[in-house]
């Protein structure tokens, strides 16, 4: 391999005729010529420099991160697996009711980041109608199977007959009112 030339002056630097090296943000900013921050009674102050705080644990090896990296993900993995099996035996219901969370968290998510364009166009209930839409579609969606899984619960009761039977057509009527909205 070559040397490394060191006072190598480039064309469009050699003009400015200087030959220490530009400063940068935070070399500048440690530059002790600098006058500091003017203060209210019109002298000027110099910034306190904040000690680094030097840490009671002593630095681990590499060697000890990667192991303490693997057993976390290895733990974790495990506990993953587990809660996958768990929530596969735990029965229909409980399915369910697990993938509508997971979805209402992820629309919540979304929804936070769509919710600030219609902030600035000053948008009137684009919030409510957005979570009313999710509540209808999963109406919709889910209401079906829920009234497969569970007929023998859904068609004895008085309440829930009504639901279970014109499903389709209480979807139709939730989606019309909604976009009526609009």
């Amino acid at each position: 391999m070559s040397k490394s030339r060191r006072n190598v002056r480039f064309q469009h630097r050699a003009s400015n005729g200087s030959d220490t090296r530009r400063l940068s943000i935070s070399d500048a900013s440690d530059v002790a010529s600098e006058p500091g921050s003017p203060s209210k009674n019109g002298g000027v102050s110099k910034q306190a420099t904040i000690p680094e705080e030097k840490s009671d644990k002593p630095q681990l090896s590499d060697y000890e991160k990667k192991k303490q990296t693997f057993i976390t993900r290895t733990i974790w993995t495990f506990v993953m697996i587990a809660g996958f099996f768990i929530s596969m035996f735990s029965g229909h219901i409980y399915i369910i009711g697990l993938i509508s969370a997971v979805q209402i968290v992820s629309f919540k998510e979304v929804i936070a980041i769509a919710n600030v364009p219609s902030r600035e166009k000053n948008l009137r209930f684009t919030k409510s109608l957005n979570w009313y839409f999710l509540a209808t579609t999963m109406y919709f969606l889910y209401g079906e199977s829920v009234i497969y899984y569970f007929k023998h619960i859904l068609l004895v009761d008085k309440v829930l007959l009504p639901l279970a039977t014109h499903h389709r057509f209480i979807s139709f009527t939730l989606y019309v009112m909604g976009e009526s909205t609009i």
